[in-house]
């Protein structure tokens, strides 16, 4: 009897046959094929999974001075695996990296100069310019009365202004005293610059807002139809000119100094007067280049693996050849 006279037999089998068909279809149908060179150099076709091998050889020739692995060996990515007798690389590298240092040095002494002097400049600016404003501070009657004379009582019966001003806004303060319930009679208003009240005394300054100033009235002072105003600076005192030439001349001081510092530190905008950060910069230049220069003696593992092939020459104080595989890593 033939097999297939046997239905019942003959479709079971080729249903299992379709499953595994599918199986296999599924699992491998797709996918890309990578291509891997093997220690012969011949290509091979394989999937994915495949372990991927990596050929390492010196960029340069020399003498061998260090090799750390042997077939089998785990490295790990960014390890030196192997390393050429590089002295004068080596010497390279650790003169230019001490230059660079040094240049470095010397940009961040420029940096605490500039901040030094800042200070000192910004304080001496900051010094002229309160003694611009606090000098020759006087209150000038300003009558609201028509038929007051503002002179006569300006003459008679001004307060008053003492303290070093601390505030760096200019202005004036008008002051308007008025009848109350105070010991003396009276109290007063201000505004402008701040804005607030007190009461007249006599005897002790009282404050005038909170910048440093104060305010004493005559004994007797009896006045509320007139305004006083203090103008910060005073442009009419008999300091005024001198006082504006020296805080003028603190300011020009500062920017001159400052400014030089700046073009030493490149700080300013001007590249050909950037001293000490173009001295940074060449160092650094030069110790990259030195730097790349040694890794030229070096084999470094740019993956993580294991070591399948050890060329049987290299050995310690032999010579190498540059750009002959030594070493081969292969993916985990």
């Amino acid at each position: 009897m033939k097999l297939l006279d046997k239905p019942k037999i003959i479709i079971p089998i080729f249903f299992v046959l379709a499953v595994i068909v599918g199986v296999v279809s599924y699992r491998f149908i797709g996918q890309t094929p990578v291509v891997t060179l093997s220690d012969s150099s011949t290509s091979t076709v394989q999937s994915e999974s495949t372990i991927n091998s990596v050929d390492l050889s010196f960029p340069k020739s020399g003498r061998l001075a260090e090799v750390s692995v042997v077939v089998g060996s785990q490295v790990k990515k960014g390890d030196t695996i192997a390393s050429l007798d590089a002295g004068d690389s080596l010497g390279a590298v650790n003169q230019t990296k001490g230059a660079l240092e040094l240049a470095k040095a010397q940009y961040a002494s420029l940096n605490v100069q500039y901040a030094n002097a800042k200070l000192q400049q910004d304080t001496l600016v900051s010094n002229a310019h309160r003694t611009l404003l606090s000098s020759g501070l006087s209150a000038v009657a300003k009558s609201t009365d028509t038929n007051t004379s503002a002179s006569v009582v300006d003459n008679n019966s001004a307060p008053q202004i003492s303290g070093t001003y601390t505030c760096d806004k200019e202005g004036s303060y008008e002051i308007a005293p008025y009848a109350s319930g105070a010991t003396s009679g009276y109290s007063f208003l201000f505004s402008g610059l701040e804005q607030g009240t007190g009461n007249v005394a006599y005897y002790t300054s009282q404050t005038l807002g909170s910048c440093g100033l104060y305010i004493l009235f005559p004994v007797g002072y009896s006045s509320s139809n007139v305004k006083w105003v203090v103008n910060i600076p005073n442009m009419k005192s008999s300091g005024y000119a001198a006082n504006k030439n020296a805080y003028d001349l603190a300011v020009a001081t500062r920017d001159q100094v400052l400014n030089q510092l700046e073009a030493n530190l490149g700080k300013n905008g001007s590249s050909d007067a950037n001293v000490a950060q173009a001295s940074v910069d060449a160092a650094q230049g030069a110790y990259q280049a030195a730097l790349a220069a040694y890794k030229n003696n070096l084999i470094i593992a740019p993956i993580d693996g294991v070591v399948t092939f050890l060329d049987s020459h290299l050995k310690i104080g032999q010579s190498v050849t540059a750009n002959k595989t030594v070493i081969t890593i292969a993916n985990k």
